[in-house]
């Protein structure tokens, strides 16, 4: 009977409370004004809300779930709920990702400089002014979600943004250097072993005139990849540099200096770039400066529109270089052609069959990518070469049944095959040997036109005239 009792009174309990929400349409638990848009509000400073907890197997056994309904998973340790045929689970995660939409919400000032937390990606929203300040990216990640609209300014003198010896991981922001002290990057890696990523939708963008784009030092490898960048100046490049990568980006309006520049301190394994677009007047589109060292480079479909140079310190035959469909600039490629008329001097033969260099002093009409001297051609490419030669040989039989051949020699000694003979000629007749062949050479490979006696009706002749080509 006591039991019954106290089953009668919860019901009334229940009844009563129904009738209170339905009156008023708000319940309030520890408080007695609920907040007017909440059907339940509940306060408290010491205790909090305990939804149903099950596992998985039991949330899946309930029959017919309503939409909304909530349990917390005691398996995987989430809050799930349903939407309607399915669960979601909202997994408590802690997320790297720092949202910027002003200067609070960057890491306090010491000084001016503001130091990134490198375990963080931070996302930048809208155009965020830190004067005076600067940015210690310190391995942090920085990013926007549209370069147009999302980045970083600042009127401090130096760089905006600063890195000393991590990684340099940025994409979609952009940085506007707002003082004529001012420059975007200065980034710089003495270790060797860090990575500078310039990807996709990094821009720097002048309001006013400012140092432009800045510096990078070192790192393993430079990778910029569709930047856009509107400045006074380009990028400056030095330090120790494994590899050095541009392609897709814009560089406009440079005023002053060059798009890209190589400086004196450099030395780089490789450099590649393809694809960029120079647009501005008179200045320079790609410079290297005397005392950078490159061991090689790569020019590839670069565009050069107006500008008063596109390279400035290099050709496309200098050392180490390969330069292709680029605008205004000639492809890379090794020739040369050399040769003497009415010449007097006479190549003696003094061993029967025996070969000997062709005396005389020859001339130079064009030499890319080989140095040549008298009667010799030698390479200076970096790369391996199949050089087809070609030599003409003009002379006048010094007795009857004169007879002669030509060949190749590579580095003093003479190619067995293919030579090119004479028929036998009388006297004074003149008579002319041509040969074309193909020889591999390497860096300092030198080649020579050799000649030989085939019998013993002389022991020398003057060759009148000589040419001698060698190309790629």
């Amino acid at each position: 009977m006591k039991n019954n009792y106290s089953k009668f009174k919860t019901f009334l309990f229940l009844v009563s409370l129904l009738i209170s929400s339905s009156a008023f349409s708000q319940v309030g638990i520890g408080t007695t004004t609920p907040h007017v848009s909440a059907m339940l509000d509940i306060q408290s400073d010491s205790t909090g809300v305990l939804i149903p907890r099950m596992t998985t197997t039991q949330r899946d056994n309930i029959a017919t779930p309503a939409v909304g309904l909530q349990i917390y998973n005691t398996t995987s340790n989430t809050l799930d709920i349903n939407s309607g045929g399915t669960w979601k689970s909202l997994a408590a995660s802690t997320s790297n990702l720092v949202y910027v939409n002003a200067l609070s919400d960057l890491p306090t000032p010491v000084g001016t400089a503001i130091t990134l937390d490198a375990t963080k990606m931070y996302v930048f929203s809208g155009i965020v002014n830190i004067s005076p300040n600067y940015i210690v990216i310190n391995g942090a990640g920085l990013r926007g979600n549209d370069p147009q609209k999302d980045g970083v300014m600042s009127s401090v003198s130096g760089a905006v943004l600063r890195s000393t010896d991590t990684s340099v991981f940025m994409e979609n922001i952009t940085i506007i250097p707002f003082g004529s002290a001012t420059k975007a990057f200065d980034f710089a890696d003495a270790t060797g072993l860090k990575f500078c990523n310039l990807f996709s939708g990094c821009s720097v963008l002048e309001i006013s005139p400012s140092l432009g784009v800045g510096q990078v030092s070192g790192f393993k490898a430079i990778t910029i990849i569709q930047n856009y960048w509107k400045v006074t100046d380009g990028i400056k490049v030095t330090g120790t540099v494994g590899k050095f990568t541009t392609s897709y980006c814009f560089i406009n309006d440079v005023t002053s200096g060059s798009g890209v520049e190589f400086l004196s301190g450099l030395t780089i394994d490789d450099i590649d770039m393809a694809n960029n677009y120079f647009n501005y007047s008179g200045q320079i589109g790609i410079k290297v400066n005397a005392g950078a060292t490159i061991d090689r480079g790569n020019l590839t479909a670069n565009m050069f529109r107006n500008v008063g140079a596109p390279l400035n310190g290099i050709t496309s035959f200098s050392y180490g270089w390969s330069m292709q469909q680029n605008t205004n600039i000639p492809d890379s490629r090794a020739f040369s052609f050399i040769y003497f008329n009415a010449n007097t001097a006479s190549t003696t033969l003094t061993t029967l069959g025996a070969f000997y260099k062709i005396a005389g002093s020859t001339t130079v009409i064009n030499e890319k990518r080989f140095t040549t001297s008298n009667n010799r051609i030698q390479y200076i490419g970096k790369d391996p070469l199949v050089g087809k030669i070609s030599v003409i040989l003009s002379a006048k039989a010094p007795a009857n049944n004169s007879d002669f051949s030509i060949g190749i020699a590579k580095n003093g000694f003479v190619i067995p095959a293919p030579l090119a003979s004479m028929a036998p000629s009388t006297n004074n007749q003149s008579f002319q040997i041509i040969l074309n062949t193909e020889v591999d050479l390497v860096n300092g490979d030198y080649i020579e036109v050799a000649l030989t006696r085939n019998n013993n009706n002389t022991s020398a002749l003057i060759v009148d005239e000589l040419q001698f080509r060698v190309s790629e």
